[in-house]
Parts: structure tokens; sequence; C-alpha cells
């Protein structure tokens, strides 16, 4: 009996030690696949990396900066991060069905795929519907000009051929679509070369486009000065700008926005005498704008932008080591701002703006201008900034439809600040002048829910009729 549970224990000791030998062999081979798994992964990511480069390289990307961490306590002030995708509730939505079918194809089996046998044909039919993009040629038109001889006069007349850009060999469409590609797609030239090329076969050249760009600039600068103009008569507009390179040399893009316009200017300077060339010295409008100092001596009543206060501030919160004071100012600053524009739509006559106005000036004020609440200089700069310009923080409460903020007009200035991390800037003073115009009318046409295409095309057949082109 003891030697029969002294066999049963010295195998299950046996057993037990070929488990563990078993267990330590899969344990090492496991180990030996993580490690090949990792330096597959590690030579994975070098990959991606490198391939980023090249790409960043080849398309003329800068490399972009990280943004800076945000510090706990701007954390805390901060909405939780939203989950990608849909809100909680929304009802999902597919693609409608076409109003109409350009062509329609029957499906149908003669004879059983499977075994060859008769079909009886089935009530239930079924409908699937695609959209497919049709290559389409260049369109080629001729033009049978006759002429004819008047016996009464004795002159020879021929008739004009219509929609023709003088004796340019393509016609308004096409130079509407090479347009667009350059200001809108943000295309470069021997790009859009290719692209008409390989789509239509065209067989244009890199000049070719030029031309046409250049042209299109002439035929809307007629326009550009109507936008201008329109600009200077206007009671409200906000106004930016930024940098922007012209043959290797520093200029200034600017952009001036009205409820209907939007005109963009290139320029050497970057001071109130560009806001007096285009609203003039007597402007005594409404304009929106930032807190450069140059603005300050521009002509007309002034509102200055809340965000980049508000943005300011909250940056200093966001920093490694934040002011003590700075989630304080930035609350505080962000609470003025909230309420007074809720305080503002309830507003009906002027005596009612006049009276809230005054009382928001003076909360501000005190806010600022509290003794010994703010220490450090940089939270310090921002109370004196506001104080500075609390009557012109808050004139939007003064004008109806003034905007608190300069958001339109920097949302403006977007394409052209994407044209420049792509293009890089511009060869010449005339490519940046040309661009300035077609964008100003291609904007301005947007604002006004236009299509380029179709009244682009109403506005140079009028132009080419006034000039008899």
């Amino acid at each position: 009996m003891n030697k029969g549970h002294s066999e049963t224990i010295d195998g299950l000791r046996k057993e037990d030690e070929e488990l563990r030998e078993e267990n330590a062999q899969l344990r090492k081979g496991i180990e030996e696949k993580d490690s090949v798994i990792k330096q597959q992964q590690e030579k994975i990511d070098e990959l991606k990396e490198e391939s980023q480069k090249l790409r960043q390289e080849l398309y003329g990307f800068k490399q972009t900066k990280h943004r800076k961490k945000r510090s706990k306590s701007s954390k805390s002030t901060d909405q939780k991060s939203k989950k990608r995708g849909p809100p909680f509730g929304h009802k999902g939505t597919s693609r409608k069905k076409p109003e109409r079918a350009d062509k329609t194809v029957v499906l149908q089996f003669e004879n059983c795929p499977h075994c060859g046998g008769e079909l009886n044909e089935l009530k239930d039919v079924r409908e699937r519907y695609e959209e497919e993009i049709v290559p389409i040629p260049i369109l080629t038109i001729r033009y049978i000009i006759k002429g004819g001889y008047c016996e009464k006069c004795g002159k020879v007349v021929y008739p004009e051929v219509p929609e023709t850009i003088g004796n340019r060999h393509f016609g308004i469409h096409f130079l509407l679509y090479i347009a667009y590609l350059r200001y809108v797609m943000n295309l470069p030239e021997n790009k859009i070369a290719t692209l008409l090329n390989d789509t239509y076969n065209a067989h244009v050249s890199i000049g070719t486009v030029v031309d046409y760009l250049k042209k299109a600039a002439e035929l809307f600068g007629d326009e550009y000065e109507r936008i201008k103009e329109e600009m200077r008569e206007s009671r409200i507009c906000n106004y930016d700008d930024t940098g922007q390179r012209v043959d290797g040399e520093n200029r200034w893009l600017w952009t001036f926005l009205s409820k209907e316009a939007v005109l963009f200017l290139t320029r050497r300077n970057r001071g109130k005498k560009v806001v007096i060339e285009v609203l003039g010295e007597d402007y005594d409008g409404v304009s929106t704008q930032d807190f450069y100092p140059s603005y300050d001596g521009a002509p007309g009543r002034k509102q200055k932008c809340w965000s980049h206060l508000i943005v300011d501030a909250r940056e200093l919160v966001e920093l490694k080591q934040p002011p003590p004071e700075s989630l304080e100012f930035y609350e505080g600053i962000s609470q003025i701002y909230e309420d007074a524009k809720e305080a503002e739509k309830e507003l009906k006559t002027g005596e009612d703006r006049e009276r809230v106005y005054a009382d928001f000036v003076e909360r501000l004020e005190k806010f600022v201008t509290e003794e010994g609440k703010w220490k450090h200089h940089r939270v310090k700069k921002l109370a004196k900034r506001a104080f500075k310009y609390r009557h012109e923080l808050f004139t939007f409460i003064l004008v109806p439809g003034v905007d608190p903020t300069n958001n339109a007009a920097e949302r403006a200035l977007r394409p052209r600040v994407r044209q420049r991390k792509i293009w890089g800037g511009f060869r010449t003073d005339e490519g940046a002048k040309n661009a300035d115009i077609v964008m100003s009318a291609q904007e301005t046409m947007k604002k006004r829910g236009k299509d380029w295409f179709i009244h682009g095309k109403e506005y140079i057949l009028r132009k080419l009729s006034q000039k008899g082109e």
C-alpha cells in the first residue's frame, strides 16, 4: 500500500517536472517571438517616420510643431474630450437616391446559373444606383464665319464669335477652371498643366496656364475696384493681415471683410496707411480688429477682438509653470465677455445700449485695476491692455451687428495661408496682385452664395461685350 502510494507520488513529480520543462520552453518561445515582434515594430516605426519625412520633402511641407502640453489647472477648466463620431441619438443617413438615371441597364438570367434550368420571373425586382465620373474630352467647336457684302452701304460684315476671349484658343470656362484650380484648390501652375493634359488631353503648357491667370486678373480688375469701393462704403467691417513672401522679400497680405464682400491686398506696409487706402481717411463706420498698435490711429470707430484677449489669457494658464493668478484672470475676463454677449441680445433701444455699455466698461475697469491682485508681469500686461481698450472692447453693445471677435477676418485669410504653405510665396508682385484680384472676386461670390463658374461666366460675357472683344 505504501509502495503503491510512493510510486504514485513519484509519477506525479515526474509529470510535474515535465510540465514545468514544457512550460519553460513555451515561455522561452514566447519571449523570442516577443523580441522579434518588438524589433519588427521598431523597424515599422522607423519606416513610417522616414516615409513621413519623405512625403513632407516631396510636397514642400514643413514639419509641424507639437503644441505645448496643457497644464492640470487648465484641464480642470475645460470640458472632457468627446468621443469620436456622431453625438448620442444621432440618426444615421445614407446618400439619397438620384432623382434621374442617365442610363438604365437591365440585368436578368436566361437560365439558372447553377444547373441551367428554366427560370420563372419573380415579381420582386431589385434596384441599385451607381454614380460614376465620366471622362470628358475637350469640346472643340468649329465656327464657320460667313461674311456678307451690303449693297446699300458697301460694307463687308462678319458675325462675332460668341463666348470667346479675344483670339485665345481656349474659352471662358477654361479660364474659370484654371483660376479655380489655382486659387481654390491651391494647385501649382505645373500641376494644373499636368491635370489638364492627363484628364482632358488639352496639350497645354505652364505658360498657357500663367497667361490665362493673368487674363483672369485683367478681366476681374474692374470687379476688384468695385469691391474696394463697396468696402469703403460699408458701415461695419473686419480687417486683418499676415506675412507673405514675394520674390524672396517680406510683404503683408491684408484682408478686409464686410457683410457681402471680401477684399485681399498685398502691401509692403502693415500700418494704418493701408486701412486709409481702403476705407478712406473720413471713414466713420465700425471695424473689428486685433490689438496691433498701428491700428489705433486708423479711421473709424473700433471693436477690439475679444478672442485675442481671451486666447492670450488662456495661454498663460497653459504654461508649464503658470502665474498663480492667471486662472482667475482668464476666468474673470471670459465671464465678462460671455455676460456682455448675452446682455446685448436683449437690448432694444439706443438708450438701453448706452446704459449697458457703460455698465460693462465699468465692470471691466474694476476687474483689471483691482489693487494688488495682478502681480505677475505677464498677467499685469494683459490687464493693462484690457484697461487701455476697455471702451473699444464693448463697441458691439452700442452698434448692432458688430462682431466682437475678429475670427471672420482670420478665417478669410486661411485660404491664403494654406497657399503660403504649399507654394511658399509669389515670384513677382504681379503674381501676388493677380491672386488678390481673382481671389477677392471668388471669395465675394462665395460669400453671396453665387457659383464661380455660372456667375463668373456671366460677368466675363458682360465685360467682353462692353469692350467689344
